[in-house]
């Protein structure tokens, strides 16, 4: 996180004993110690939390991805099932009936031999 070399952190130590003296000093070690372990637990709790969140969200999404796969897949399913109904319907063989016409039968033909 910072780059402290040894040299920087025993010029550090010696000024903290030259303000704080040497009754002081344990003392706020120890709370500077507590502090930076809340400090790490807190970032380490923010960190797991934003990769449970995005882990669900990647959940999520697969999900719905699988959802609409499925869905386009039944969909698909639904219209076969419709066209084969629609192909063996116009593969039947027409049944035709015979005509029925109820016009009455034509007149004989004329008799060329009578006059009117």
């Amino acid at each position: 996180m910072f780059d402290f070399g040894f040299g920087e952190l025993l010029l550090f130590a010696v000024i903290a004993l030259v303000v704080l003296g040497p009754e002081k000093l344990p003392h706020a070690t120890r709370m500077a110690g507590a502090w930076l372990g809340r400090l790490r637990r807190t970032l380490a709790d923010i960190q797991a939390d934003i990769e449970k969140e995005v882990s669900l969200q990647e959940l999520r999404d697969r999900l719905q991805r699988d959802l609409a796969v499925a869905q386009t897949a039944e969909a698909q399913q639904m219209l076969s099932a419709q066209i084969e109904t629609l192909n063996q319907t116009l593969n039947k063989p027409l049944v035709t009936k015979p005509l029925v016409t109820n016009h009455p039968a034509s007149p004989p033909p004329a008799d060329p031999t009578r006059d009117a």
